[in-house]
């Protein structure tokens, strides 16, 4: 419980310190650096939901577990939810 409460505190203060390049001389560098940041994160995210899909779309390997893909083990540790038996 105090660990999410430090990391939500420490994104917060990251935020806030990212906001504030905003009224320096380095604005522009900074705005550069969170639009490179952002579209990184966009196109890895698109990469990972487009490889969850075309695995899908392959159809179900036998050895591996249908619901432990890529996506759905980061929900879990983000949600710290426990990892589901696969059904019969």
């Amino acid at each position: 419980m105090m660990t999410k409460r430090v990391g939500a505190w420490m994104m917060f203060l990251l935020c806030l310190l990212a906001l504030s390049f905003s009224a320096t001389p380095y604005s522009r560098a900074a705005n550069q650096v969170l639009v490179g940041a952002r579209l990184a994160l966009v196109a890895v995210l698109s990469v990972l939901t487009v490889r969850e899909w075309w695995k899908k779309q392959k159809g179900p390997s036998p050895s591996s577990d249908p619901n432990d893909g890529l996506l759905q083990r980061w929900r879990r540790w983000y949600h710290d939810e426990p990892k589901r038996e696969p059904g019969p």
